[in-house]
C-alpha cells in the first residue's frame, strides 16, 4: 500500500472514530446529531448567522422550516451558542433548535460562507434586485420569462420561477439536469413546453431549498423521494407536491402546483348539455354510485370537485378519501391514505362509513376490494362518487368485471358513469389567431369532452352474462349515447375547439 493510500484510510478512520464520538456528546446531553461534511447548504440559510460571529461562537446555521433555524456546534455547553440563539432569535423572530457536530463539520460548514454567501451578494450586485411584481411584467412569452429569469438573484430564483409557472397557468414544473445546465419545463393545458435553463451550481441550491421545503432527506440522492409543502407567492398561497428521481446528470424535480382556486362549475368546464343533466338527475338520489371514467391527466378529480360543490350544503354530510388531497373544501371532511402506514382506500373506507356520511368521495378505485366496499355502500343509502381508469363509459363495467367484482352488486349499484377528457380550447382573445395571452399559440385551457352512460334493463342483462368490452360497446351505440367523438365534433363546429385536435 502505497504511502498516500495508507494516510487515506488512516484518515478515514480518524474521522470515523470523530463522528462516533460525536454521536456519544449528542446523546449524553439530549440532542440531535448532525453531520455536516458535505451537507448541501444554501446562502440564505448560513445567513442568519453572519459569518464572524458564526467562527467566534463555533456555531453554523444549516436548515430553516418556516421560524424554525437548525443550528449545530460541536461544543453544545458553549455559552456563545446560548447568547447567539438569544440574540438573534428575538431579533428575527426565529426558533433555533441546536444539534451537535463534528469539529471536522463546522470546518467544513465554515468554508462554505466564501461559496455561497459571497455569491448571492455578488449576484444582487450584479443584477438590479427584482420584486415578484416587476418580474411578472417582464413575461408575456416563454421567451421573455427565459430572459428575465437571467436577472433574478439566488435568493428569489424558486419563488420566480413558482411565479412564472402560474403566469403561464402551468400544472406542473419539471427541472430536467442536462449535461451542460439544467432545463426548465412547464406543462401548460397538458403540453410539456420548454420554458427556460439554469446552471448547475444555481440549481444545486435550488435542490437544497425545495427538499427543505418538502421535508425530504437532503444527503439521500440515489432513490426516489415525494413530499409536499406550501409557500405564498406573488398575493396567493400554492400547494405544491413534490417528486424528486435521481437521473443521469442529477436529481431531477417535478412539481405538481396546487393553487387555491375556486372550485370550476358545470357550465365552466364545458361539459356536454345531456351529461350535464344526467349529473343533476343523479345528485338529486339519496345512494347511487357515481363513476367517473378516463386516463391520467383527463381532469376526472377537477369534475368530481364541481359535482362535490353542488352537494356540499349545511344539511349534507360530505367524507372524501384521496391520494393525496388535492384541494381542501371548506365544509367538507377530507382524508388522505397513507399507503405506508397500511391505510389504503379499502381502509379508509370502511372507516368512513361508520361516520354517518351522506356523500362518500373516493379518489380512486384500483382493486376488487375498494370496489366491492364502494358499491355495497352505494346500496346501503350513501351516495358514492368514485373515479376509474378506462377509455369509455361502458368500458367501466368490463373493467369493474375483470376486477372481480360480482356482477349481482354491479346491476343494481352503480348509476351513471361519464367518460371524458381534455382537449385545448380556442383562445378567446384572438379565436385561435394567436396573441401574448396564449403565447401565440391561438389557444388557451382546456374544455372536457364527455360521454355518460345511464344503466338500464339492457345493462343489466350484459352485466349477468359477463359479457365483453365490444358487446358493451355495441349496445351503447344502439341506444343512441352520443359518443365522446361526437361531443368533440361538436365543439369543433361551435369554435370552441380546433379541428386539430384530437382525443388521447
Amino acid at each position: 500500500m502505497s504511502q498516500k493510500n495508507i494516510k487515506s484510510v488512516i484518515h478515514g478512520y480518524s474521522r470515523k472514530k470523530e463522528e462516533e464520538q460525536t454521536q456519544l456528546v449528542a446523546k449524553e446531553n439530549n440532542l440531535p446529531y448532525i453531520n455536516l461534511v458535505n451537507y448541501p447548504f444554501t446562502g440564505d440559510v448560513l445567513e442568519i448567522i453572519p459569518n464572524a460571529i458564526a467562527k467566534k461562537n463555533m456555531v453554523i446555521a444549516f436548515n430553516r422550516l418556516g421560524n424554525t433555524v437548525r443550528v449545530a456546534t460541536p461544543y453544545p455547553h458553549n455559552v456563545g451558542l446560548s447568547e447567539v440563539m438569544n440574540e438573534i432569535g428575538h431579533r428575527k423572530n426565529i426558533l433555533f433548535e441546536p444539534h451537535v457536530c463534528s469539529l471536522s463539520s463546522i470546518n467544513f460548514a465554515l468554508t462554505q460562507y466564501d461559496k455561497l454567501v459571497r455569491r448571492t451578494s455578488d449576484t444582487s450586485a450584479k443584477a438590479k434586485q427584482k420584486s415578484i411584481d416587476e418580474f411578472l411584467k417582464e413575461i408575456a412569452t416563454l421567451t421573455d420569462f427565459a430572459s428575465a429569469l437571467g436577472g433574478v438573484s439566488i435568493t428569489q430564483l424558486f419563488e420566480s420561477i413558482l411565479s412564472g409557472a402560474l403566469a403561464f397557468d402551468a400544472t406542473d414544473v419539471h427541472f430536467e439536469p442536462q449535461s451542460e445546465h439544467v432545463r426548465i419545463r412547464f406543462r401548460v393545458d397538458g403540453e410539456l413546453l420548454d420554458a427556460a435553463s439554469i446552471d448547475h451550481g444555481e440549481y444545486h441550491l435550488l435542490l437544497s431549498r425545495v427538499k427543505n421545503l418538502a421535508h425530504l432527506k437532503l444527503n439521500r440522492q440515489m432513490g426516489p423521494q415525494d413530499g409536499r409543502f406550501s409557500i405564498a407567492v406573488g398575493k396567493g398561497q400554492i400547494d405544491v407536491r413534490v417528486n424528486v428521481l435521481p437521473a443521469t446528470y442529477g436529481e431531477t424535480i417535478e412539481l405538481r402546483l396546487l393553487t387555491a382556486q375556486e372550485l370550476l362549475s358545470l357550465e365552466r368546464l364545458g361539459l356536454a348539455e345531456g351529461t350535464k343533466q344526467a349529473i343533476e338527475r343523479n345528485i338529486k338520489r339519496e345512494n347511487g354510485l357515481i363513476v367517473i371514467t378516463g386516463p391520467t391527466g383527463s381532469g376526472k378529480t377537477t369534475t368530481l370537485y364541481a359535482v362535490l360543490s353542488l352537494l356540499n350544503k349545511p344539511d349534507v354530510k360530505i367524507i372524501t378519501i384521496e391520494d393525496p388531497v388535492e384541494y381542501k373544501i371548506a365544509g367538507i371532511e377530507q382524508i388522505e391514505v397513507d399507503h405506508a402506514a397500511g391505510f389504503d382506500f379499502s381502509q379508509a373506507l370502511r372507516a368512513v362509513l361508520r361516520q354517518d356520511p351522506d356523500v362518500i368521495l373516493v379518489g380512486e378505485i384500483r382493486d376488487k376490494e375498494t370496489a366491492e366496499i364502494a358499491i355495497n355502500a352505494s346500496l346501503t343509502g350513501h351516495l358514492v362518487l368514485t373515479t376509474l381508469h378506462t377509455n369509455s363509459a361502458p368500458a367501466t363495467f368490463a373493467r369493474l368485471i375483470e376486477m372481480g367484482v360480482p356482477t349481482y352488486l354491479l346491476a343494481d349499484a352503480i348509476s351513471l358513469i361519464i367518460a371524458q377528457r381534455l382537449v385545448r380550447r380556442v383562445c378567446a382573445s384572438c379565436n385561435g389567431k394567436g396573441c401574448p395571452k396564449c403565447g401565440n399559440t391561438g389557444k388557451k385551457g382546456r374544455v372536457v369532452i364527455s360521454e355518460f352512460l345511464e344503466p338500464s334493463i339492457e345493462f343489466a342483462e350484459l352485466i349477468k352474462n359477463k359479457a365483453t368490452l365490444g358487446e358493451f360497446a355495441k349496445v351503447y351505440k344502439e341506444l343512441g349515447y352520443k359518443l365522446l367523438n361526437d361531443d368533440l365534433q361538436e365543439k369543433i363546429a361551435k369554435g370552441l375547439v380546433s379541428p386539430t385536435e384530437k382525443l388521447g
